[in-house]
């Protein structure tokens, strides 16, 4: 067996992703809030809190939620940091705020540890396919020992000088994608509107310079309004974009778009649509053209 990996953390995308370095040879200590999805995991021991998990682990792999899950799970009672052994490596994968993926570098060095910020690009599909694109950020050296398990989940960049950086970036690709899916939705229902059928539009758009995977896969989602089963949920779309204007509000950068943004999200929860993919902000932009949310013969 390859090294010990404790991966804390088993939503689509961590299950997906644990999956892969259990196949790529590493020996898999595994932690999840909810219990018995380390069965999915060939050779996974499943433990029952995450500081159980990272003892005696090479490396510690957190993918979770949020600011909060991380705080929680890595800095908590019975969290990770205080069970890591010396040598060990701290992998933050999570898309979180830049203040906390600073305050984690600074923890981990005062107790002598080490800490790499790796949010990654993909969705579940992509993770499941290690087509995931890791954004390192942190020692150089460090990283370097961290990347065998980066290509074990796709392909990954150069480090960046600091792991809150990592997380800038991550942030930044996140708003750029959701400002697309917001321009789509306009795009598509003035597309409609005018007596198109969206879907024929993003054909004929991807058949220019213009097009690229984002407008490929998510326009095909918001042509054909299909915003059911959720690849990345609306509520985490609300708070990557909230951490981005939190960034911006620190680094004194507006971010007018992203504000929008924040409150079609606002608007599409309030409806009720907690369950829908984030690319179901596209029908704000057909319901204030007065079109139905949804077209009836998605």
């Amino acid at each position: 067996m390859g090294a010990t990996v404790a991966f804390l953390g088993l939503g689509k995308m961590g299950l997906a992703m644990a999956k892969n370095l259990a196949a790529a040879g590493y020996s898999m200590r595994v932690w999840n809030r909810t219990r018995g999805k380390g069965a999915e995991i060939q050779g996974a021991l499943e433990l029952p809190t995450a500081g159980e998990a990272a003892q005696g682990a090479e490396f510690v792999v957190t993918m979770l939620a949020d600011d909060a899950a991380v705080e929680s799970v890595v800095l908590g009672k019975d969290g990770a940091l205080q069970s890591m052994r010396e040598a060990a490596v701290h992998i933050g994968c999570s898309t979180i705020s830049v203040a906390l993926a600073h305050r984690l570098a600074e923890q981990h060095a005062a107790r002598g540890r080490r800490y790499v910020s790796a949010p990654v690009f993909g969705r579940p599909d992509a993770a499941a396919q290690r087509q995931l694109y890791v954004v390192p950020g942190g020692d150089r050296d460090t990283v370097e020992r961290c990347r065998p398990l980066f290509l074990a989940l796709g392909q990954a960049g150069t480090a960046l000088p600091l792991p809150e950086h990592a997380n800038l970036v991550k942030l930044i690709g996140n708003f750029f994608i959701a400002s697309m899916i917001e321009m789509m939705g306009e795009g598509l229902a003035l597309a409609e509107k005018g007596g198109l059928d969206p879907a024929v539009v993003m054909d004929i758009i991807n058949a220019t310079r213009i097009s690229s995977p984002i407008l490929k896969g998510y326009g095909a989602q918001v042509a054909s309004t299909r915003f059911e089963p959720a690849g990345f949920a609306l509520p985490l779309g609300l708070k990557d974009v909230g951490l981005a204007l939190e960034a911006g509000r620190g680094l004194q950068v507006p971010l007018p778009l992203a504000s929008l943004l924040r409150d079609h999200f606002l608007a599409s929860l309030a409806k009720g649509r907690a369950g829908w993919d984030w690319s179901g902000i596209a029908a704000i932009a057909r319901e204030s053209a007065g079109l139905s949310p949804r077209r009836t013969s998605a």
